[in-house]
């Protein structure tokens, strides 16, 4: 009986295997036939004997397979029916039609839990994909009994009777002629007297394998034991003389051996084994993602790429991996999530312009936004015009003024929305673009009740994206972005048009619901060519091939081993149960994989995070990964001491740490500004609310006042504050008019007739009609009880003033300013004349004291006086005196009237409508006329001197930072 033959996994396989193929074969090699577990080495022996000046050329090369290409072939010749390799889809289908008919026998836990379609198809993928496990291990499951509590009702109810859908299952194959690969791998294994017979044809070679499926135990040990196969390892050389002292990683191979009781050989013909007893490695400690790539860069500049790899375990990091490295040929050998992508964002943004639609032509304002400015959408260039970036910011401005639901195809661009030169054709092919859009991604949805129809409608969205004139299509652009578009279009839309299920009708949740699955199993594959370069791969592509420089990032114990998913349908420890590897095994196999590699490297440098916490709300704090925990412990026992990051090999990497900056914005205040500045001061009128804004930050009242920068429009989902204000007041003003000049006692007024106005005007009001039902309610209902307490509340006054408007004109240098308010009401009391406002929101208080602090205001009359600004005064001026606009009434009041008011207060309406008053009744009358006649002159003097002097306007940062609308527009965030 032959032997195994051992590559030592510090050599170059690949480079090792040609030489063997050379020696037993010379050059003729058109009848052998090479199984891998992967098809990378195939193009790497490909290009060794292509290069090999001793190879005579032209030459056959040798047929290099997976063994998952492989064992379709060898079913075929065993069996030649032309049986159909069925979809996940159709399996999902046919074993929802055998758990039906187990539910409907009215045995066991099945018979009692619903069994719906609808529901089904989550738990049909899952059952569909450990029947295929058992095919590929070849074993036939045995019910599990007793599970309820432990696992799901449903997960349960089928594990009960999993022998019995086993059964069915396959079964069901056979009677419709369908096949599956693990099913094809389980009739392969299964006739080995056929296998042998084929295999002689070929000169086989087992290459790099580790662990082994059932079946592909099976099927190598047949062909193995007939003398029909050659089998090479790529391991630990010490397996053949010193088993004992093979490294840990290696003990599948030392099973397989056991297994086969078979000797192994080590060959002579291995290429570049290490002479070093180890590689030299280097540990790069990071706290996230973007501090391991910053040392990765520095690592990599200066390198040509040449003979090197970047393992990267998770593939959600190639896009960042790729913006740090050097600009040099980068060949990605590895598999991208679709699910990573653009196109599944312009996917789910579609499914979710259905699901929160309110029928046809109904569509959510946001969901329409984020289809606008999808990158793949703006770039769209409709035939003899030019991108629709141009009309699709209109069309968005037009949905941020509108409804909250509305239909998009109604919209028509304004006359003035239109370029100057913009001819009649130029418009309508255009607007036909957008159209087309919109028909795509939002109407042809509409009605779609089927896989099958949902594949169309997506190929319909495939369309618009590619366009006919090739000339005018940017995908060239972007490698990435178009092959994730071809996946979808040469394999995930078949899938959902080519099942046996796709004219099933389906309610949309559950539609989408798969198509989300579907997407989410995607993977991009991207086959590096040419080989030369450097090289970007997963730790599974780099089996079997060896590279000189290693750089591994991530390596953190969440990707390396990795975690496994939790299973519904057989959590981990039921796994052992029926036979199946469980996490140790996959862990095993990571070993392997990640020791290998190092094993052949002359210097590896392992990046990993430590600090950022891991995915999820529970995932907890990131580690290094239990196999860099090894190395680190091996090298510890080197030194004979604990190794500390920072010092000997592990290098940390660390960013300078500085105090997060306020948000402060200095604008220099140009000629330009200043003249538009004094042009405004001259011509209109000025609010306390404009006074307020500049005493709030000097740079919200620039943006707000002397720019034409405005708020961006949204639809007011939540309600409007400022209409809601208006509401209120208009509603108090309308119900107290026919008391004015009148001493009544308001708390004794009945409020329904209040009530029933402010509901009246509530709800004909545009934002309330686009609150949520609920809130609605909520509105309604809390305001109309804060205005039963208001009026509760309000004891006996005489109403001199609703809504009065006052306009007073006062001296500031060489400027006559007009100042203007609005007095929501003016109440005679006993102890005179009361200024009132409504509040719908917050109060600005003074501070206690103000008005009895005259080096205070003895300061603010000498900043107004002298010649620069002083921005120290105007910030204390605002901490003591947020707001000017109750002091500012009251003088205004004294201008007209000349009656100074005995009092001022705002009347909070958001809870019990009661007031709080400018003044306390520890102030005098003294007090209280130099706070109006005096104090406050002297402020508003100060603020308008200060805006026309201060040569910048400075931000002021605080809490109303955080829902300002032009905190955009600063310079520091």
């Amino acid at each position: 009986m032959q032997q195994v033959t051992v590559i030592d996994w510090s050599a170059d396989f690949v480079a090792t295997l040609k030489r063997l193929l050379l020696e037993a074969h010379g050059t003729e090699l058109r009848d052998v036939l090479i199984l891998y577990p992967h098809q990378r080495p195939q193009r790497h022996l490909q290009e060794f004997l292509a290069q090999d000046p001793e190879v005579p050329k032209p030459l056959f090369l040798p047929e290099g397979l997976s063994i998952n290409e492989w064992i379709p072939h060898l079913r075929q010749e065993m069996d030649p029916r032309p049986l159909r390799t069925v979809s996940l889809l159709d399996r999902a289908g046919m074993l929802f039609d055998i758990v039906q008919d187990l539910h409907q026998s009215g045995e066991g836990l099945l018979s009692r839990l619903p069994v719906e379609r609808e529901h089904f198809y989550p738990w049909g993928v899952r059952l569909a994909e450990l029947l295929e496990e058992f095919f590929r291990h070849g074993r036939t499951p045995a019910n599990l009994l007793h599970l309820s509590g432990e696992v799901q009702p449903m997960a349960a109810a089928l594990l009960e009777q999993l022998a019995a859908i086993h059964e069915q299952y396959e079964k069901m194959l056979e009677a419709k002629g369908w096949t599956t690969p693990g099913r094809d791998a389980c009739f392969v294994a299964s006739h080995p007297e056929e296998l042998v017979a084929i295999a002689k044809e070929k000169q086989i070679w087992i290459a790099g394998f580790y662990a082994l499926t059932g079946t592909e135990n099976a099927i190598f040990e047949t062909l193995w034991k007939a003398d029909a196969a050659r089998v090479v390892f790529h391991t630990d050389p010490a397996i053949v003389d010193e088993p004992d002292r093979a490294h840990w990683t290696c003990k599948e191979h030392l099973r397989w051996l056991k297994r086969w009781g078979a000797k192994a050989e080590l060959t002579d013909l291995a290429v570049s084994p290490r002479t070093a007893p180890r590689p030299d490695i280097q540990f790069i400690e990071g706290f996230d993602l973007h501090s391991q790539l910053r040392e990765l860069e520095k690592n990599m500049a200066g390198t040509d790429g040449h003979d090197t790899a970047v393992v990267v375990p998770d593939t959600s990091s190639l896009m960042p991996v790729l913006h740090h490295l050097p600009d040099k040929d980068i060949n990605i050998s590895m598999g991208y999530p679709l699910s990573h992508s653009n196109l599944h964002r312009l996917v789910d943004i579609i499914l979710r312009l259905q699901e929160t639609s309110q029928g046809p032509g109904r569509y959510y304002w946001r969901e329409l936004i984020n289809l606008l400015r999808h990158p793949y959408i703006k770039m769209l260039t409709p035939k003899g015009t030019v991108p629709l970036r141009a009309i699709l910011r209109e069309f968005e401005k037009a949905i941020r003024r509108g409804g909250k639901y509305l239909n998009p195809l109604e919209w028509v661009p304004q006359t003035e929305n239109w370029p100057d030169d913009a001819d009649d054709a130029f418009k309508t092919a255009q607007l036909e673009g957008l159209h087309e859009v919109l028909r795509a991604c939002c109407t042809a949805f509409e009605s779609v009740n089927s896989l099958a129809g949902l594949g169309d409608a997506l190929l319909g969205v495939a369309d618009v994206l590619l366009p006919e004139d090739e000339g005018s299509s940017q995908w060239h652009k972007f490698p990435i972005d178009a092959e994730c578009l071809f996946r979808l279009v040469k394999e995930s839309i078949p899938t959902l048009t080519d099942s046996q299920i796709s004219h099933d009708t389906y309610s949309p949740s559950v539609l989408y619901s798969i198509l989300r699955q579907f997407i989410n199993r995607e993977r991009v594959p991207f086959e590096a060519e040419p080989l030369s370069g450097l090289q970007i791969m997963g730790i599974l592509e780099s089996r079997l091939l060896r590279f000189s420089h290693v750089h591994i990032l991530d390596a953190t114990d969440d990707k390396l081993p990795g975690s496994t998913a939790y299973d519904p349908l057989l959590p981990e420890p039921l796994r052992r149960e029926l036979g199946l590897p469980d996490h140790r095994h996959r862990s095993l196999v990571s070993a392997h994989n990640f020791h290998r590699l190092l094993a052949g490297a002359q210097d590896v440098c392992i990046y990993y995070r430590n600090g950022e916490d891991g995915a999820g709300a529970l995932g907890g704090k990131s580690v290094r990964s239990r196999f860099v925990e090894e190395l680190l412990w091996e090298e510890e026992k080197r030194e004979g001491h604990l190794i500390e990051p920072g010092t000997g090999p592990v290098k940390t990497v660390s960013f300078p740490i500085r105090g997060i900056p306020l948000r402060e914005t200095e604008i220099e205040k140009t000629g330009t500004i200043q003249n538009r500045l004094l042009d405004m001061l001259h011509k209109r009128s000025l609010s306390p609310s404009l006074l307020d804004s500049y005493l709030r930050c000097p740079v919200m009242f620039f943006y707000k006042y002397l720019t034409p920068l405005k708020p961006l429009d949204e639809v007011n989902e939540a309600g409007d504050p400022a209409e809601l204000g208006t509401i209120v007041h208009d509603v108090l003003h309308h119900f107290f008019l026919p008391y004015r000049g009148e001493l009544t006692n308001l708390s004794t007024l009945d409020p329904a007739d209040l009530q029933d106005e402010f509901t009246r005007r509530l709800t004909d009001s545009k934002f309330f009609k686009q609150m949520p039902w609920d809130m609605r309610e909520g509105l309604n209902l809390s305001g109309r009880e804060r205005l039963r307490r208001f009026l509760k509340n309000q004891g006996t006054t005489t109403i001199l003033k609703l809504e009065e408007k006052i306009d007073q004109k006062t001296p500031i240098g060489d400027l006559n300013i007009l100042l203007q308010g609005t007095l929501d009401r003016v109440d005679e009391r006993a102890g005179g004349i009361t200024i009132l406002d409504y509040k719908t929101g917050g109060m600005p208080m003074p501070k206690r004291g103000i008005w009895t602090d005259i080096d205070f205001w003895d300061d603010i009359a000498r900043g107004y006086e002298q010649e620069t600004a002083d921005d120290e005064l105007l910030v204390m001026l605002a901490e003591k005196l947020p707001s000017l606009q109750l002091p500012l009434y009251a003088y205004l009041y004294y201008l007209e009237n000349g009656v100074v008011p005995a009092n001022a207060g705002w009347v909070e309406l958001r809870t019990e409508g009661m007031e709080s008053e400018l003044f306390s009744d520890a102030d005098s009358e003294e007090i209280r006329e130099d706070a109006i006649c005096e104090y406050t002159p002297r402020a508003l003097r100060f603020v308008l001197s200060h805006m026309l002097k201060t040569p910048v306007f400075t931000s002021t940062p605080g809490h109303y930072c955080d829902w300002c609308p032009y905190g955009f527009a600063c310079q520091k965030q």
